[in-house]
């Protein structure tokens, strides 16, 4: 069943709190509304937990099993980071609702004013190498951020990561719904069926069987490569327009992406010899001393 977001009227009778709300965006089982709440702005997400009527009572224990799970631990990370590069928890806790007899959990999280990076990519002025840069800091302090938690990402992709357009806080990542943690115990039935991720920003070692024994965060170092490679030119250096799942995956695999200097030759040869080595096939051929590259980023090598 197609998952149809509750409307503003719906939210403000479970929420009366709510002085306005305006619907946002949908995708998968998550809705994202801006409400005020008091005097200033929030993200008020609903994630809907999927019906199982039909299915074995086993098979439905796992799909639900899986869905609160997958929201509770991305609350769970949320809450323990610290980093201003990674959205933060609203005033909203978690909360079980009931709407049209659809069951959901429903939390906040600071509102964010600005843009994501896939319609920044959209705009014919590329970015500048300073800009650049600070979106590259960002994402290397969310990945050290994360995995000093024993936390991956699995989802970095020009849709999560937000542009402020402010000094302080220039960029922000988004949405940890699929994030890993070694730590846990893995939540299995959805991963028995599907890969975690958008296809297009995998890294190659995630389409190998048993990739969870071995994954670590070079695999947020390669999403991120494909991220910043595709602000910086305009274009995803494998993915296709047209070309259909499998292709787009074979090149993943086995076809090595141009280097960034085919479509940035003004960019620093620092800057893009170390996006070039971060898109590496192998993880342990990419940069492992995310302190270092900070360093280095932040010094203007």
């Amino acid at each position: 069943m197609k998952f149809e977001p509750p409307n503003a009227e719906e939210i403000k009778s479970i929420f009366p709190q709510f002085k306005d709300v305006r619907f946002l965006n949908a995708g998968g089982f998550k809705a994202v509304y801006k409400v005020v709440v008091d005097v200033h702005y929030e993200a008020f997400k609903i994630v809907h937990i999927p019906e199982t009527s039909g299915v074995e009572p086993e098979v439905s224990n796992e799909i639900r099993k899986e869905s609160a799970g997958r929201i509770a631990r991305e609350i769970r990370i949320l809450n323990d980071c610290k980093s201003p590069e990674i959205v933060k928890l609203g005033t909203i806790q978690p909360k079980q609702v009931i709407l049209n007899n659809r069951e959901y959990v429903a939390y906040s999280e600071g509102f964010l004013d600005g843009n994501t990076l896939r319609e920044l990519t959209k705009q014919s002025v590329r970015p500048s190498e300073e800009d650049l840069r600070s979106l590259f800091i960002c994402l290397l302090k969310t990945i050290r951020e994360l995995w000093s938690l024993n936390v991956i990402h699995r989802d970095i992709k020009p849709d999560n990561v937000m542009n402020l357009n402010r000094r302080d806080r220039s960029y922000v990542l988004l949405d940890l719904g699929i994030a890993f943690s070694i730590n846990d115990t893995p939540l299995t039935f959805n991963g028995a069926n599907r890969l975690p991720g958008t296809y297009r920003y995998l890294a190659p070692e995630m389409l190998q069987p048993g990739f969870r024994e071995s994954l670590d965060f070079r695999s947020d170092i390669y999403s991120a490569a494909l991220t910043i490679y595709e602000y910086a030119a305009g274009q995803h250096p494998l993915a296709k327009s047209k070309d259909d799942l499998i292709a787009t995956l074979s090149r993943i695999v086995r076809e090595s992406p141009k280097s960034l200097r085919e479509y940035r030759a003004d960019l620093s040869s620092f800057f893009i010899s170390t996006i070039d080595q971060m898109l590496k096939k192998i993880p342990a051929l990419r940069p492992s001393n995310i302190n270092m590259l900070i360093d280095k980023l932040e010094k203007n090598v």
